[in-house]
């Protein structure tokens, strides 16, 4: 077995990355540039760089590769301002960049291919009775361009999976934060646990808009369940739910901050705050029912989390300082 992971370089890419070495898994990373901290990739990690807008590129990066499986982790999610200024870029990776990854791995033999998509393909929907999205039940009703162009590959690459010959399981994932995680063009909008942290480290006050309840997952989890999906033995389901299962709030969040840096300070101010977020209303939680049927369960609470972090960034700086 040797997965391809698209978008190695970015926040979940990285993470799915770090945990298919875990589990002693060959992985093929791929992404424009190197990432940056791979020390916990494992012994059978590699990396090539190559666009998703240029089927050439892909070609010539899989070629020979001996690969099995893709877990596409590629993508843009942009603010406002990019999804204004550039959409054509936004749906060149996030809906086309998709398909190319598709038929780059049928021509070269990868017979199981992973889709990442994203909670945001609900937009306007009404969660079920129970108050959460399900897989089977809730109709997706995008609003973003992001949530549009997600949408839009996972139906796209349904139609195409099959002539292709290869299966295709889709993983909305929920509202993630932890290590790997950083601003970019490709995400110039980090979480809010994120943004708070590192004001915590600086010294800095936070003043968030509101509360966000929402299940929040450590990316060690979630990258922990789709590496775990990407082994699985058997055939999986059309889509899969990748969430925390559980419902914390951005206080939740600094109260543990703030026993880790006591002077850190924090409130909410919903007229000034000093935390982006995308979205102006909360959203409902995923059901993840039918990923703990597949996979063991992982979660990591929020003071593990906290820690486990804060100890990521410290080595990572660490490790930079000393290859600089």
């Amino acid at each position: 077995m040797r997965v391809l992971v698209t978008g190695a370089a970015g926040f979940v890419g990285a993470a799915i990355c770090e945990a298919l070495g875990a589990r002693g898994v060959s992985v093929l990373g791929l992404d424009q540039r190197a990432p940056s901290s791979t020390e916990t990739f494992g012994p059978l990690f590699d990396h090539v760089t190559a666009d998703l807008r240029d089927r050439s590129s892909l070609d010539r990066s899989l070629h020979g590769k001996g690969l099995t499986h893709v877990v596409n982790a590629a993508a843009i999610t942009p603010d406002a301002a990019l999804e204004e200024t550039d959409p054509e870029l936004v749906l060149d990776v996030n809906l086309l960049g998709a398909v190319r990854i598709l038929q780059a791995a049928s021509a070269n033999g990868i017979r199981s291919m992973m889709q990442l998509s994203s909670i945001s393909v609900y937009g306007t929907a009404e969660p079920e009775p129970d108050g959460r999205y399900h897989e089977d039940h809730t109709r997706p009703a995008p609003v973003s361009l992001y949530a549009i162009g997600k949408f839009s590959a996972e139906m796209s690459l349904r139609r195409l999976a099959g002539p292709a010959g290869v299966n295709l399981c889709v993983l909305r994932v929920g509202p993630i934060f932890g290590p790997f995680e950083h601003a970019s063009r490709s995400r110039a909008v980090t979480s809010p646990h994120h943004q708070s942290l590192m004001a915590a480290r600086a010294g800095e006050r936070v003043v968030l808009p509101r509360p966000i309840p929402a299940d929040w997952c450590y990316s060690r989890d979630a990258a922990a369940h789709i590496a775990a999906l990407a082994t699985y033995a058997g055939p999986l389901p059309e889509i899969v739910h990748i969430g925390a299962g559980t419902i914390t709030t951005l206080p939740d969040w600094c109260a543990v901050l703030a026993l880790h840096f006591p002077d850190f300070q924090w409130r909410i101010d919903a007229a000034v705050p000093s935390v982006r977020y995308g979205y102006d209303s909360d959203r409902p939680a995923l059901a993840t029912d039918r990923l703990r049927s597949l996979v063991p369960n992982r979660h990591t609470d929020l003071h593990a989390a906290a820690g486990d972090w804060i100890d990521w960034l410290n080595c990572d700086q660490r490790t930079k300082e000393l290859s600089s």
